[in-house]
């Protein structure tokens, strides 16, 4: 089934509907490259996914009707079961680079000098933290801060195949 969505040997894109916004920030902390805007029409996602090649995550009939772009329908309600669903469907582990995508817009992150964003972070992370990325589209800076363990241990367990 996932070649006959995406016969790529690529990471697929995606594009998701007005629906679970949290699946594509948890799509794009596994590395994912997940357009979603929640003021999108039909038709503007239909366009952007044939334009970019991406692949609709949608619950939308009219969507998942229009036969000439790529669309799939997560059977589960639960994000954590789309997850696990999205990445078995795709075939997604071989691709996953958990942590290179920005969770707010999907830009890529990548590590910068501690000195570049020290003015921009929280005094406490900027005395205590070494370590900073900052997302190269929207300029969000990310540390390992108390959250990053439970996302660390999110992401262990969906790259292991369970939840």
């Amino acid at each position: 089934m996932a070649d006959t969505l995406h016969p790529s040997n690529s990471a697929p894109k995606f594009i998701r509907d007005v629906h679970r916004g949290k699946l594509s920030r948890r799509l794009r902390l596994l590395g994912f490259d997940t357009l979603y805007r929640n003021d999108l029409e039909d038709e503007e996602i239909i366009q952007s996914a044939e334009k970019e090649h991406r692949i609709i995550l949608t619950w939308d009939c009219e969507i998942l009707s229009n036969k000439t772009t790529q669309s799939y329908r997560p059977n589960s309600i639960s994000f954590n079961e789309q997850v696990r669903e999205v990445m078995s469907v795709f075939n997604l582990r071989k691709h996953a680079r958990p942590f290179s995508r920005c969770i707010k817009c999907s830009g890529e992150i990548i590590s910068v000098d501690k000195d570049s964003v020290i003015a921009l972070v929280p005094p406490r992370s900027g005395q205590f933290m070494e370590y900073f990325s900052q997302c190269q589209a929207c300029r969000k800076i990310y540390w390992h801060g108390s959250h990053y363990n439970s996302l660390r241990k999110w992401v262990d367990e969906v790259m292991e195949g369970g939840f």
